[in-house]
């Protein structure tokens, strides 16, 4: 069995990363926890410390960016498989993250991950391309990505560019009950709706770079899953 450490990046999720770091330390798989706090001024460090995580900050300016904290995180691991886990999580429980490793663990997925519950859209959204972050790889996969990839929110897609461009197995499921602080309650309104613009012109301008062909090698080699973490009918 792979040697699995979770790596969580975080800024200012003092709400939720005690939570966050209580699952994925319940997990079956993982062996440790490392919460990269990138520059929060906020207790988000404290809090996951409290809760047994490994706490670690990237190298040079903090707040730089989501693909970075993943890198410190991963360069403090010596796993031979990394989970990530972004550090804003509602309703994450231990049973969802067995069920994301036990794919990749038997070998029937090269990288398996979990999307959030969004009741009757989730068949589309486990056939779309995958932005989640949850998920598990091997490390090879992570340090693939060449150093001026690593930018931003798009860095789970520069993760799907390399599994999927090698033909390897993915498998997919939904998170039951799962989801995230928005970035409205994190910063207001207007200040939340800005983001999440900025956010999404940033996966659109991926357009000029990412193939067309990498998509339709995902929706090829993805199995979708059941539920993890469903109520058995009654």
């Amino acid at each position: 069995m792979p040697v699995i450490d979770a790596v969580i990046p975080a800024r200012n999720e003092a709400d939720t990363i005690g939570g966050v770091v209580d699952a994925v330390r319940a997990c079956s798989f993982v062996r440790e926890v490392i919460v990269v706090d990138d520059g929060s001024s906020d207790t988000t460090a404290e809090l996951a410390l409290a809760a047994g995580a490994k706490v670690v900050r990237p190298a040079g300016p903090l707040g730089g960016s989501k693909a970075h904290a993943m890198r410190a995180g991963v360069a403090a691991s010596d796993a031979d498989s990394i989970l990530f886990c972004d550090g804003d999580l509602l309703g994450l429980t231990a049973v969802h993250l067995d069920g994301i490793c036990r794919p990749h663990v038997d070998g029937e997925a090269v990288m398996s991950l979990g999307t959030f519950d969004y009741g009757l859209f989730n068949p589309l959204v486990l056939r779309m391309p995958p932005t989640t972050g949850e998920r598990i790889v091997p490390r090879w996969v992570f340090e693939a990505i060449p150093t001026d990839r690593l930018d931003g929110y798009t860095i789970e897609v520069m993760i799907n560019a390399v599994v999927c461009e090698c033909r390897l197995p993915i498998s997919a499921a939904v998170m039951a009950g799962v989801s995230h602080r928005t970035k409205r309650e994190k910063f207001g309104r207007v200040e939340g709706y800005r983001r999440t613009w900025q956010m999404f012109w940033q996966l659109v301008g991926l357009l000029r770079t990412v193939r067309w062909r990498t998509y339709w090698f995902f929706l090829c080699d993805v199995a979708i899953q059941p539920k993890l973490g469903a109520l058995p009918p009654a």
